[in-house]
């Protein structure tokens, strides 16, 4: 059997990035910004002036660990922190990580976001607030 799924649309990803963009020059933050698809594949890619180089691989990691786990990267950084599971910085192809977040059309998971450069609380808050746009 078939079936029609949602898909994230390039539109899409930019107007979330836009979003994301916005609320980071408001907070004086430089940060990178990768949205993903459902498959953890990368569609966009948007680095501020001035943003830290390394956060390029870490917002793609921390899009594609929310994607391939099905869950916000905040879940496992909380449970490392909380319940002191350090096993959980060993996960695959993973970060434990606040700034991973699932992008959602109704229930169904279409791609997630991936931000890096400031904190880890506000990379999430970042990546919630593009999120929300969906």
């Amino acid at each position: 059997m078939l079936t029609t799924k949602t898909a994230l649309t390039i539109g899409a990803a930019k107007a979330i990035a836009c979003a994301c963009e916005t609320e980071a020059k408001a907070r004086g933050l430089r940060v990178v910004i990768a949205i993903v698809d459902d498959g953890g594949h990368l569609m966009l890619l948007h680095r501020d002036d001035g943003s830290q180089v390394g956060s390029i691989e870490i917002a793609t990691l921390k899009a594609r660990t929310s994607v391939l786990f099905r869950r916000d990267t905040k879940a496992f950084q909380d449970v490392v922190e909380g319940q002191g599971r350090f096993a959980l910085l060993c996960i695959p192809n993973g970060i434990p990580l606040d700034g991973g977040v699932l992008l959602k059309s109704g229930e169904e998971i279409i791609g997630a976001i991936g931000v890096s450069g400031a904190s880890d609380e506000e990379d999430g808050d970042i990546g919630r607030i593009g999120a929300a746009t969906v």
